[in-house]
């Protein structure tokens, strides 16, 4: 496998953070414009003005680098190195005002994510994650919690009526609801964020896309954590996003499995 250049971290820490000070010229802007793209989800000037100051940051720094972007959609590179990209996870949370947003950057090497960062602009937070290298939030080395009983867990969610669409996702996730302490909103990437620093334990979304997962994989990962899509595969690519803690991650798995619930 391609070995990083070292000054990776860096250079995704900087372009995540200088694209989310971009944003914020928007964040409960009167003025912003939303508009709505071909599946119905909106997007603003900043969510593509976020993604324009990383590309054109990749380009400096890493010419040969290949870069997937949700606004911009992929260009291929010369290396094996290729940059995945949210420039604004969260656009709903962001119009409404609400300060639960961040700017995703994954980097995967043939096929595996060895870097990641999520910054929070409205937040001051910033994660982020090589591989072998442990997990930082502002310089802080953070780790998931030790807690192992769902009767002391907090559970999040990004919206419950995704899951409920879906009969598999619904036993699952009524399953886990149902059985942890206290439930909590506060999803998109920060949930996956706050399982990762140890303030959560359980996140689930029930609907995803790679650019969405490539970040918060490894930062939850070398935190200690585990990070599949629902049916437990440890991917960026499948349809979900399950974060957990080391302690509570194989009852997380078995709930989700609907043969298991299904049992019960």
């Amino acid at each position: 496998m391609s070995e990083l250049p070292k000054n990776i971290i860096e250079v995704a820490v900087n372009s995540a953070i200088e694209a989310g000070k971009a944003t914020l010229k928007y964040f409960r802007s009167p003025s912003l414009i939303i508009s709505a793209k071909a599946d119905a989800s909106p997007v603003t000037a900043a969510d593509k003005e976020s993604e324009k100051i990383i590309r054109r940051n990749v380009k400096k720094y890493f010419p040969g680098h290949g870069i997937i972007g949700e606004e911009y959609g992929e260009t291929p590179g010369t290396d094996p190195v290729k940059w995945i990209i949210d420039p604004l996870d969260g656009t709903r949370t962001f119009v409404r005002g609400v300060p639960y947003y961040g700017v995703l950057i994954g980097i995967e090497v043939e096929g595996e994510i060895e870097a990641g960062v999520v910054h929070m602009p409205a937040l001051n937070e910033t994660f982020y994650a090589r591989k072998g290298g442990g997990s930082f939030e502002n310089n802080r080395q953070i780790h998931v919690s030790e807690i192992a009983d769902f009767e002391s867990a907090t559970f999040i969610i990004t919206s419950s009526s995704d899951a409920l669409l879906d009969n598999e996702k619904r036993t699952g996730y009524l399953a886990i609801q149902k059985r942890a302490q206290r439930q909590r909103g506060m999803g998109d990437c920060y949930g996956h964020m706050l399982v990762a620093s140890g303030r959560a334990e359980i996140m689930l979304d029930a609907r995803m896309h790679p650019w969405d997962c490539a970040a918060l994989k490894i930062i939850v990962e070398e935190a200690g954590g585990m990070f599949t899509d629902w049916n437990g595969n440890k991917t960026i690519y499948g349809d979900s996003a399950v974060s957990v803690n080391a302690a509570l991650s194989s009852k997380v798995q078995n709930l989700l499995r609907s043969s298991v619930v299904a049992a019960l």
